[in-house]
């Protein structure tokens, strides 16, 4: 303990000394942590009879079928939470502030961020093995055995937890028990897809997906009123061979008439089949039984009496025909349970009802005979609308490329602008930076902003397909949706000034939850740009390749993307995530030009209006895998790569189209657009923005929290951009297989995020260890940088 307080002081004096910075940095740094393990031992506050526990361990042994992932969930005492899986952080602020004379922070430190020590108790241990063995039961051990060991070292308990399976039962043979004849075909029709096998070990967690699923077939199936109680299982593992017998059985309901208690009367399973929706488009909950004056009645079929009947009160704001398209349900067909869920996700998808709420009732109909099995239901669709417009203003600050700045954006937003449920949206917007550079030209006088930008977008979201052509496949249940986009925006820096008009008409639909398609066949950009003399000053003896990213071009073409993930949002699991872009751009035009003979410049590119357009192949995918440790910790990993050809009309891609490295989404040791290309070295410090044709990207992040909506972050990460061919005055810019992993960029940091559920604000802070700028031997960094080599981003959200 006096030799650590010792070296802390000679850092401290040693640091007077400004010889080595690097140095310096590092031995500070190294004596605080050293200070921080040895100065609060957890063990030296343990009573002599008492034990710390360490870490719990499970072995399973005998190769038995059991995950140790969700054996630990039922390990009845765990040691204290550790950061980074082994710093007990919130333990020894504990000690530390239990140690010392109260007062309003130690005693705040020690409640709320601070955890007593969890000392080692048998009967716990004890009880854990009883839980495990039981956890083993349901998988078919019946005989399985759960046993702990405790080594004791330096006040600490370290638990060895063995679970021994022994040989499992397995299933022998299947029964079903099922009084109701009508019923009994659905199930026996059915039992293909049943997830109980002959000759599969015995799972207690099978025989409950297989009463979920068959209890969700048949409700698919028109069985309204069916439930999961309805099924039970009865296993027989008396047969001394280690095997188990299974009846399933499917009772019928019950009922006590009012004059016979003792009596119970049993009834056979219904099958319902929707005859009328009656659809409550001004339905308010606060007045439940209010009066409609009016009712209109439309039919999807040539039976009269199976329709759609709206009740309302004078013109409807949205049309019927809307609402009848988002209702999956049909009159005339059985009830189907993925019918009801997709019809409610339909119509919550409008986005212009806070509340839909579909309910049934039993319906009588003078053609249609009531039977035992078969019977006619209503359905009542009650539809509570949102307000048709809304108003909203933002503030933001900004932090791009380190130029401070402000911006506002004023949003307008109607919900139902043409009757369907049309989403119309409109934004404006204005920011104000301080860029970093220098000119004699004041935008705004004695203000301390160089740089100007503003904007205005406009979009209208249709709940359908609008299309030449009606594919099929796009049915209502995918719920396809268009999308028209256009907007202009102008940027005004010292060094160039920037006019972009865009327009795009796409479409995007979602077969299911965990999948989205976004296809665009129609995306028009006209870029407009005025170089300053200083922009061209900083371009390598004004480098074509890079100039003609700076000059006025059009991009016309189609996109496709496809999202994939496999997040659940009621449950904490590990998942992935998928997104892939594939971009075309010029074909059409460059076919055009060149039949219609179209005007070229002095590039030899064809001009539309003066203006040459672009032609250019862009792919990419964005893989990313989120690995959830427990609750609070969790481990993201994310691998992308990226590629853009041009060729035809222009030889270099748009610099909107091209990739970058660097900044709070990307690699974080580099500001914005200050990565790469490839091992290019700038020795003249030229600042301008620096892109790509390649881009190979990977990041690993730990995160974990440390007190309420503050949470902490280490992350590391790796990647560059290239050109995609060789350019005299970019030495070793372009990609080569031979060298470019070489190149590969490598930083590392932490950061500190606020998360409040629906907002989240981070600030990372990351230094190189691998910089492809240096000459080749030098490339990795040594030592701990000072503060200056730092490079802090400020974001929203997680940068993956």
């Amino acid at each position: 303990m006096q030799v650590t307080k010792t070296l802390f002081i000679q850092a401290i004096l040693t640091s007077i000394n400004p010889v080595n910075l690097q140095k310096r940095f590092l031995f500070i740094f190294l004596a605080v942590i050293s200070l921080s393990f040895t100065a609060c031992m957890p063990g030296r506050h343990i009573p002599e009879d008492q034990h710390l526990l360490n870490r719990n361990r499970v072995v399973i042994e005998d190769e038995a079928d059991a995950d140790p992932h969700q054996l630990r969930n039922f390990i009845r005492q765990n040691p204290n939470r550790r950061i980074l899986g082994f710093y007990r952080f919130h333990l020894r602020t504990y000690l530390w502030a239990s140690k010392r004379e109260d007062n309003r922070f130690r005693l705040w430190l020690k409640h709320n961020i601070g955890e007593p020590p969890v000392i080692f108790n048998p009967s716990m241990a004890e009880l854990t093995t009883t839980q495990f063995e039981m956890y083993m039961n349901n998988r078919g051990y019946f005989n399985a055995e759960a046993t702990y060991d405790v080594s004791y070292r330096r006040k600490r308990a370290n638990v060895t937890y063995t679970v021994q399976g022994n040989q499992p039962y397995t299933i022998r043979q299947i029964y079903y028990t099922i009084p109701d004849d009508f019923l009994a075909q659905f199930v026996y029709a059915d039992t293909i897809n049943s997830m109980i096998i002959r000759g599969q070990r015995y799972n207690t967690g099978v025989l409950q997906n297989e009463r979920q699923r068959l209890t969700r077939h048949l409700r698919e199936a028109g069985f309204f009123h069916f439930s999961r109680d309805f099924i039970t299982f009865r296993v027989d593992s008396t047969l001394n061979q280690k095997q188990a017998d299974i009846e399933i059985l499917v009772s019928n309901p019950f009922i006590r008439p009012a004059t016979r208690n003792d009596t119970i009367v049993i009834l056979p399973h219904t099958r319902y089949k929707i005859n009328t929706i009656y659809v409550y488009p001004e339905y308010s909950r606060l007045n439940p039984g209010q009066h409609f004056a009016d009712t209109t009645v439309f039919h999807k079929s040539k039976e009269k009496d199976r329709a759609y009947v709206f009740l309302h009160n004078g013109p409807m704001a949205i049309r019927p025909r809307t609402i009848i398209d988002n209702i999956i349900l049909q009159p005339g067909e059985y009830f189907s349970l993925s019918s009801q869920e997709q019809t409610h996700h339909a119509l919550a998808g409008l986005r212009n009802f806070r509340f839909v709420n579909l309910q049934f009732f039993e319906a009588e109909h003078p053609d249609y005979p009531k039977s035992d099995t078969l019977q006619l239901m209503n359905a009542r669709l009650q539809l509570t609308r949102t307000a048709s417009n809304a108003f909203s203003i933002e503030a933001e600050g900004l932090n791009t490329a380190g130029n401070l700045g402000i911006a506002g954006n004023f949003l307008y937003q109607n919900r139902n602008i043409l009757g369907g449920a049309e989403i119309f949206n409109l934004r404006l917007k204005g920011a104000l930076e301080v860029s970093g550079e220098s000119s004699d030209v004041q935008i705004f006088g004695r203000l301390p902003f160089n740089t100007v930008e503003v904007g205005a977008d406009v979009s209208i979201d249709v709940p359908k397909l609008i299309a030449p052509v009606q594919p099929e496949r796009l049915s209502q249940v995918k719920r396809p949706k268009t999308t028209i986009l256009t907007g202009i925006n102008y940027r005004q820096r010292p060094d160039y000034t920037r006019y972009i008009i865009n327009f795009s008409y796409g479409y995007r639909w979602s077969p299911d939850q965990r999948r989205q398609h976004q296809f665009t066949p129609l995306e028009i950009s006209s870029i407009k740009i005025f170089n300053d003399s200083i922009l061209q000053s900083r371009i390598p003896e004004d480098n074509p390749l890079i100039l003609s990213r700076y000059r006025d071009h059009l991009i016309g073409g189609m996109q496709y993307n496809y999202t994939f993930t496999t997040q659940q949002i009621d449950r904490k699991v590990n998942f992935i995530y998928l997104r892939s872009n594939l971009e075309l751009a010029g074909n059409t035009m460059y076919l055009l030009a060149d039949r219609l003979s179209f005007p070229k410049n002095e590039d030899n590119s064809y001009t539309i209006g003066d203006i040459p357009f672009a032609q250019f192949l862009k792919a990419d995918a964005d893989f990313r895998y989120y690995h959830i440790v427990d609750e609070n910790n969790t481990i993201a990993f994310r691998v992308m790569g990226g590629l853009g050809v041009p060729y035809g009309n222009i030889e270099v891609m748009p610099f909107i189209k091209s990739y970058y490295g660097g900044g709070a989404n990307s690699v974080r040791a580099w500001s914005i657009y200050n990565l790469g290309p490839g091992g290019f070295q700038d020795p003249d410090a030229l600042r301008f923005d620096k892109y790509g044709d390649i881009k190979l990207e990977a990041n690993v992040e730990y995160r974990f929290p440390l007190y309420r909506f503050w949470q902490g972050a280490l992350f590391a990460d790796a990647g560059n951009v290239w050109f995609l061919g060789q350019n005299d005055q970019f030495p070793l810019g372009d990609f080569s297989i031979n060298r470019f992993y070489k190149e590969i960029a490598v930083g590392t940091g932490l950061g500190v995020r606020l998360d409040f559920n629906f907002f989240l604000v981070r600030l990372d802070a990351a230094f190189r260890l691998r910089d492809p700028a240096l000459p080749p031997g030098e490339r990795w960094v040594t030592g701990l940088p000072g503060f200056s080599k730092w490079n802090f981003n400020l974001g929203i959200g997680y940068p993956f």
